[in-house]
């Protein structure tokens, strides 16, 4: 049939119309799926961007029969978009813009491989201690840090050097792994050998990376960043992947040791530096061994936590599942309590099953001499925590995923607090040496200063009377302020409790104006990276002409006029001094300081070179003698009591960016020390009092 005439000039007409409705469908349908990816990210069903996790898992495969519940929440979203209960003003919230988004609900942590490595850290700590009768918890902090932060800076520089030298990846592309003969290095070459293969080793962690990099995601990061940001997710959160005998946190470990004495009744011993080399090297072997049965532990069971609730339950079944699910119990015995009804001075118990109780079908068909094996119930494994700190993470996890929204049923939303509020529990009594749990020894790395300080930082440095100011080391349990940054972040367990990501990794594009409080672990490693750290953030923000405070914490770093003497020479003068106090015995705790003269002055002397960077670019230097102020806890959310008194001096160091907005001097300082008074002693009266 011929076409009509003007058929021509009316085709693009037609097609220009269906071309128009089918962009505006589309745009509708985009719009619709990205409010319902809300609520699937809000309840951990959503995937974030491609649908897959790291390890390249399909939702389906992870979630199982839980997506039944998404008609069901795409019904609920038809309200309109949830309402942030916010109570941060506009000038802070557009400042407040993490450096990673929060993650998913469906990334908390998988809670047997959080116990695994607990109980592998609390393997090695164990080792370490009783390997060296009288070291104590925060020589082993100090090492664990150190090495995973040197293992981080590692990573960071193959990553840049790859964006800066793309023929340095091709290089390493060609290189084939060596085995047999060709694997084993002389001794002349032996150290640089292992440190060429853990080069290797973790250039094949970045370049896995690399491949699940979603390079269109997170436009405001670089591409290094994005690279270690995914990189990070591939490794052990806790533990180094690769350690080694040359390490800078090694090193000084041995030295730790070295000047650590022999006390209790073996006092008059001391350890070579050769038999520490020994100690410090079966460490280091351990530690590689328990990463690697970490990471089968997490290849078998998966890197994510797998709730029960949405799985439909057999018939057959007596009770209801409990598999994987963290029960939270107080001591009314109402497991259900979540809100603020329950005393602050109260504790949680928080309970996790890992195995399904058995069926009745299941327990009558066993036999009569397994019959007692069938019924028996799986002993849960228990964490406690302060009802303040279950309140408290419980506010900054709802305002995370803004759990007010009337589409996310508080049965989910309860269970994925818990789950998250137990791996965080057990994630930082790991960094603590995982023996918090059992006699609250550790954390002490984790202390904070008073809420009093906050305001004193406040009212001097203060931009604006609604500024709070910055933490650049905190972790949900003891952070005081809002904006925070912590040590494992997102997309990490810190990110579902509002952590705004990792200070060495602010970027200076970010640096906003205001006040920054630094109270680092004391720890060689990390002092020294944070100094120079604050060097660059302070140029920056001259260059670019911005009022910014830095106020550092940290014990002052103060090294004896015998600081020439080796481990011998203060080994022999601590020998004098116990023989004029020998017939004292009852004073030995009164004797134990000068124990640690040489174990503080090995410290001391590693972190004095940061120490002086910091004062000599100072604008106020204050120095708190011990006793005369105090700090809280590092373990608050596990001690019945909060606050502790500080047994060594404390420096307070301003860095101003400004020199011209110069402020009172005197008046601070007053403030100051009257806002670092200890609260331990009048804690005790008021527990006395009501006891």
């Amino acid at each position: 049939m011929p076409k009509p005439s003007g058929s021509s000039s009316s085709s693009p007409k037609k097609k220009k119309r269906k071309l128009d409705k089918k962009q505006s469908y589309n745009k509708k349908k985009s719009s619709s799926q990205a409010e319902l990816s809300t609520v699937c990210n809000i309840t951990g069903i959503g995937g974030g961007g491609d649908g897959q996790g790291l390890a390249g898992n399909n939702i389906d495969d992870i979630w199982g029969n839980e997506l039944d519940c998404l008609n069901e929440l795409a019904t609920a979203q038809a309200g309109g978009s949830p309402s942030a209960n916010v109570k941060d003003t506009a000038e802070e919230s557009q400042s407040l813009t993490p450096q990673n988004p929060p993650p998913t609900l469906k990334e908390i942590p998988n809670l047997r491989v959080e116990l695994a490595r607990h109980l592998q850290v609390e393997t090695l700590s164990m080792f370490l201690l009783q390997a060296c009768h009288g070291l104590r918890m925060p020589t082993f902090e100090r090492w664990l840090m150190d090495s995973k932060l040197e293992e981080s800076d590692r990573v960071q520089s193959i990553a840049e050097n790859w964006v800066t030298d793309p023929s340095s990846k091709l290089h390493f592309k060609n290189q084939k792994k060596k085995y047999g003969r060709a694997a084993l290095h002389s001794e002349e070459n032996a150290t640089q050998g292992r440190e060429d293969a853990r080069r290797m080793k973790e250039s094949r962690i970045l370049l896995d990376a690399e491949k699940s990099t979603n390079h269109s995601e997170g436009n405001q990061l670089s591409a290094v960043d994005r690279l270690v940001i995914k990189a990070r997710a591939l490794i052990d959160p806790v533990l180094p992947g690769n350690p080694l005998e040359s390490d800078p946190s090694s090193t000084r470990l041995v030295d730790e040791i070295v000047a650590n004495k022999l006390k209790m009744n073996k006092s008059d011993e001391t350890i070579t530096k050769q038999q520490a080399e020994q100690i410090v090297s079966e460490l280091l072997s351990r530690c590689s061994e328990s990463v690697k049965e970490i990471q089968q532990l997490q290849n078998r069971f998966g890197t994510y936590q797998q709730f029960g609730f949405g799985k439909k339950r057999n018939k057959n079944s007596s009770g209801s599942s409990t598999s994987g699910l963290v029960r939270a119990e107080w001591p009314s015995g109402d497991s259900t309590t979540t809100t603020k009804s329950s005393s602050d001075d109260s504790v949680c118990s928080l309970s996790y099953i890992t195995t399904k109780k058995k069926s009745a079908s299941a327990s009558a068909s066993a036999s009569l001499d397994n019959k007692d094996e069938a019924q028996k119930k799986t002993k849960p494994f228990l964490v406690k925590v302060n009802g303040q700190h279950y309140h408290k993470l419980r506010q900054l996890f709802e305002k995370t995923y803004m759990s007010t929204d009337s589409s996310v049923t508080k049965d989910q939303m309860t269970h994925a607090f818990h789950a998250a509020l137990f791996a965080i529990i057990i994630r930082y009594s790991t960094l603590a040496g995982a023996q918090q749990l059992n006699d609250l020894r550790g954390g002490g790395m984790q202390g904070a200063i008073h809420d009093t300080v906050f305001d004193c930082f406040t009212k001097w440095f203060g931009t604006s009377p609604h500024s709070s100011g910055t933490e650049c080391f905190a972790s949900p349990f003891n952070a005081n302020i809002t904006h925070y940054y912590s040590a494992f972040p997102s997309p990490d367990i810190d990110g579902f409790f509002g952590s705004q990501g990792d200070f060495f990794r602010l970027d200076a594009k970010t640096l906003r104006p205001g006040w920054y409080e630094a109270n680092p672990p004391f720890s060689p490693g990390v002092m020294k990276k944070m100094a120079n750290r604050l060097m660059e953030l302070l140029d920056i923000a001259r260059e670019r002409d911005i009022d910014v405070t830095f106020i550092v914490v940290i014990p002052s770093c103060q090294v004896d006029r015998n600081s020439s003497k080796d481990g011998e020479d203060a080994s022999n003068e601590r020998k004098k001094k116990k023989k004029r106090k020998k017939k004292h015995k009852h004073d030995s705790e009164e004797d134990e300081p000068s124990n640690t003269n040489a174990l503080t002055h090995a410290i001391h002397h590693s972190a004095l070179s940061s120490f002086n960077m910091l004062v000599k670019n100072c604008s106020s230097h204050i120095v708190l003698s011990k006793r005369d102020h105090g700090y809280v806890e590092g373990s608050q959310h596990l001690r019945p009591t909060q606050f502790k008194e500080s047994q060594y001096d404390t420096s307070v160091i301003v860095l101003r960016s400004k020199s011209c907005t110069e402020i009172d001097a005197e008046a601070f300082e007053e403030n100051l020390r009257e806002a670092f008074k200890s609260r331990h002693l009048i804690e005790l009266q008021q527990r006395r009092d009501c006891n």
